[in-house]
């Protein structure tokens, strides 16, 4: 069952992309807006998109107007402006009612269209509000506190319900590293018998599963600590750096940045760090990942996303029966916001699964191809999504060949390979 907390829903996606991870994240809300007896007071965010242009887009600008005319189009720059001028009216009185809870920007997609930043420089952080500290300093005793026990473990990652795998790492809660090993051995099992009945543990969408990528999060102005525990299984040295965060290490106060060797938990130890969270922080997402063996560990699944909420948020399970529960992690939760609008959130990370030259393995220990040979696509179940991937042809289409001695493309979805889908209600309370 799907709760939403409230009515009166509006959906918007962001996305932001992380080239040294060779990941993209992608977070969206499901908004719903609550009435109150008083207005949100005007905030003092200055957005980019009110800074001069430059003189070479000045120059555009005109060049544009004169080749307009040339065609016969004189009014079309206008039209232009006319239209670029709405939007900004717009968007300002979004951030006049929402701005106090999320920051200058309701969103990544805004940053990204209208610069985010001093000097309109695309940024999804404002340097003068939140700069990585090269000093170091420690939370103030007054911030809320929000601890996260994490352990750096090896894990049997299954890609679908066919049981494609691979052997990769991840970051969990601590708490939940037994749920993990239950759920891998479900998979195990389902290996070991015959045909494909039997998924194992993976169940579609991810929907309250353990082998899925860390997502945790902070609100504005809480001081987040982070306990970070070296479980690894080959002597692996692993570490967590969340991007462009303000991290310090607890015990020194010294920036947790990547040259710090204190940051590196070795085998079997363990690191604690802390960040404040400024209360002007943008609110978002922000990718994690280890730089202690960054290639071989990060590819393989040793990543996650933090995200920051607005100010005196809570977060709840959307799954489940009775009374929502309290999340402590996940993909997908429902945030509740206080005395802004409540919004459901969902995290999504597309990632590669290795190098080029890696590849999985099917249920019986085969190699996945280098190329699909029946839909011609490179590297079928090395691209993932929240550790899951469903490769097209050396799956759905494969097994009409297996039972049928052929493959039809136009049957690849059909009831009459794969019998009828149950029908699915969602409730909204």
């Amino acid at each position: 069952m799907f709760y939403v907390k409230c009515r009166n829903a509006l959906t918007f996606l962001s996305m932001s992309m992380f080239v040294g991870g060779m990941s993209v994240f992608q977070v969206g809300t499901v908004v719903a807006e609550k009435t109150h007896p008083q207005e949100h007071q005007t905030h003092a965010h200055q957005v980019g998109m009110n800074s001069q242009s430059p003189g070479w887009a000045e120059k555009l600008k005109g060049q544009t107007i004169v080749e307009d005319a040339m065609e016969g189009r004189a009014e079309r720059a206008a039209l232009v402006e006319q239209q670029h001028n709405r939007l900004m009216q717009q968007m300002e009185k979004e951030m006049d009612h929402k701005g106090a809870e999320t920051g200058a920007f309701n969103g990544m997609s805004m940053i990204h269209q209208y610069g985010g930043g001093p000097g309109n420089g695309l940024l999804s952080s404002n340097t003068g509000v939140e700069p990585v500290s090269m000093k170091g300093g420690l939370c103030p005793k007054t911030a809320a506190v929000r601890n996260y026990d994490i352990s750096a473990i090896n894990v049997e990652i299954t890609l679908n319900q066919w049981l494609d795998y691979y052997p990769g790492y991840m970051y969990t809660l601590t708490e939940n590293i037994d749920k993990i090993r239950e759920e891998e051995d479900k998979n195990r099992e389902a290996r070991e018998k015959e045909g494909h009945h039997d998924p194992g543990g993976v169940k579609n969408g991810i929907q309250g599963q353990w082998i899925q990528p860390l997502v945790i999060r902070g609100n504005q102005g809480d001081c987040v600590k982070i306990t970070l525990n070296n479980k690894l299984e080959f002597g692996e040295e692993v570490s967590l750096h969340i991007n462009g965060s303000d991290m310090v290490m607890s015990e020194s106060g010294a920036p947790a940045t990547t040259t710090n060797p204190a940051t590196v938990a070795e085998e079997g130890g363990s690191v604690s760090m802390e960040w404040y969270i400024h209360p002007d922080t943008q609110e978002g997402g922000r990718q994690f990942h280890t730089f202690s063996n960054d290639r071989e560990l990060t590819v393989m699944g040793m990543f996650g996303v933090f995200v920051v909420e607005p100010r005196g948020s809570n977060y709840y399970e959307p799954l489940g029966t009775g009374p929502a529960t309290e999340a402590t992690s996940g993909w997908q939760v429902m945030i509740d916001n206080g005395d802004g609008p409540d919004f459901r959130e969902f995290v999504l990370i597309y990632h590669e699964v290795g190098d080029e030259a890696f590849r999985p393995v099917n249920k019986h220990g085969d190699f996945l191809p280098q190329r699909d040979p029946l839909t011609d696509a490179y590297r079928p179940g090395a691209r993932a999504i929240n550790y899951r991937s469903e490769p097209f042809g050396i799956n759905n289409m494969h097994v009409q060949h297996e039972y049928f001695g052929f493959e039809d493309e136009s049957m690849a979805y059909s009831s009459y390979t794969f019998g009828d889908a149950g029908q699915r209600f969602h409730e909204a309370t």
